[in-house]
């Protein structure tokens, strides 16, 4: 394309919220051909044939027949990847997504368990305790410091305008270990496809002190999704655009899931709808093969079948999996909870191993700050991901810089875009301003131009 149009909607939409909504792209006029389908585009105009959407299903089928069927065709999906792949490695945080996918291959089979993180905190720990108790090597590779700010043009250029940027944790010298592997496996999506994570008509109570459970009515609005007109950094009329394409595209899933259409505004279409995909982008940048059960198409076909009820307190992923860990499903994850465990037992012990965490964290910061040092971060990410608001100004040339006002201009407030390049830098986050400047680098490298007013 010559000088393509970018689009002011879908910029503010990837500001708020991370994704450009389907169909739409960061580029005016460019759409993205719909999931499920055979598109042809011919001269006449463009036509699809659709051969799959996930429509919703009635069951009455048990708990343990639904955790069969997704042990499965997770199985299934793991071996058919492997086949003819010798040195294997994992993906490997320690939660029970990844000793899921650990705990189905065959014993006596070669893999090495490669966990991240920004220092030998808990995270670490934990994993390297599941390993001992699944049988496996654990290498542990420490994050550069300020990891998610490095490289910042370099992944935009690689990942695209879909998704975060900050998404990439398998990238430069965190991907050279990987390289040697002729398969890199993992657990991603699993949360989101087989647990409460995407329900938005899910209950939970105040105080935490018991477990969730479902509401007999669904959740009207799109889950994970900001109202753009409620902000008040965002141009209004831009603003009420957003919403619109959003309202567009839950209207659309609807028609084929009329009850759970809030739940599945996120996972339908998933790549560009998602805006973690830019994990798997990068790992399939940094390693020759990368098999991820949880995203292929059978799997991703009996989460759309699946009963709602079923991702409520993991049951049908407890169902499947759990068994299967041995000891590792008896020691608890970051998130606190017991993979063997649900109901009221498993929450209060998750409570109680989250409240006990929260009071030694406290007291070790408290320590910290008292002589002079850094407070730890004990879970798998650091305080660093996003920029300081200062930096954004200063990682953009001039070129870049005019481009980006230009821009602002048209999506902000007045006040909000006068105000985004100074040192008070008006209202939005620091998340915010990290995906203005992926945007900026991603308008230089296209060329990209905006339409005329």
């Amino acid at each position: 394309m010559a000088s393509p149009g970018l689009d002011p909607v879908s910029a503010a939409d990837f500001l708020l919220n991370g994704t450009v909504c389907y169909p739409y792209t960061l580029f005016k006029d460019v759409y993205l051909a719909p999931p499920g389908a055979v598109t042809d585009v011919t001269p006449n105009g463009i036509h699809s044939e659709f051969y799959y959407q996930p429509e919703e299903q009635c069951s009455n089928q048990s708990t343990a027949y639904w955790g069969a069927q997704l042990r499965e065709k997770v199985q299934q999906a793991l071996q058919k990847g492997l086949e003819g792949k010798k040195q294997v490695k994992a993906l490997f945080s320690g939660g029970e997504d990844s000793r899921a996918v650990v705990s189905l291959l065959p014993e006596g089979s070669e893999c090495e368990l490669v966990t991240f993180a920004d220092e030998l905190n808990r995270e670490v720990r934990l994993a390297e305790r599941a390993a001992r108790a699944l049988g496996r090597p654990l290498v542990f590779i420490q994050r550069p410091y300020k990891f998610y700010q490095r490289d910042i043009q370099s992944r935009v250029y690689a990942i695209g305008g879909i998704s975060e940027i900050r998404q990439t944790h398998v990238w430069g010298r965190l991907a050279q270990p990987l390289k040697d592997a002729d398969a890199v496996i993992g657990g991603y999506v699993a949360d989101s496809l087989f647990k409460s994570e995407k329900m938005g008509n899910v209950k939970r109570s105040r105080k935490r002190l018991t477990p969730e459970t479902m509401e007999s009515s669904s959740a009207e609005q799109p889950l994970g999704i900001e109202k753009a007109i409620r902000q008040s950094w965002i141009n209004q009329s831009v603003a009420a655009a957003v919403d619109e394409r959003h309202l567009a595209h839950h209207e659309r899933i609807r028609e084929f899931r009329p009850v759970t259409a809030a739940n599945w505004h996120r996972l339908w279409p998933w790549g560009s709808q998602a805006r973690s995909y830019a994990h798997y982008m990068a790992c399939h940048l940094a390693c020759p093969a990368v098999v991820e059960p949880f995203i292929s198409p059978q799997v991703y076909r009996l989460a759309a079948s699946m009963p709602e009820q079923l991702r409520v307190d993991r049951k049908a992923f407890r169902a499947a999996f759990a068994p299967a860990m041995g000891k590792a499903g008896w020691l608890p994850t970051t998130s606190g909870h017991i993979p063997r465990l649900g109901g009221y037992i498993g929450h209060w012990v998750e409570l109680g191993t989250v409240t006990s965490r929260y009071g030694r964290d406290l007291a070790a910061n408290v320590t910290a700050q008292i002589r002079g040092r850094i407070p730890r971060s004990q879970g798998p990410w650091g305080a660093n991901r996003d920029l300081p608001p200062q930096e954004i100004a200063e990682r953009l040339t001039a070129s870049q810089r005019d481009q980006m006002r230009e821009l602002l201009d048209v999506i902000l407030t007045p006040a909000e875009a006068k105000a985004f390049f100074k040192p008070d830098h008006g209202v939005t986050s620091a998340r915010v301003r990290t995906r203005a400047l992926q945007i900026a680098y991603l308008m230089d490298w296209a060329g990209a131009t905006l339409p005329a007013r």
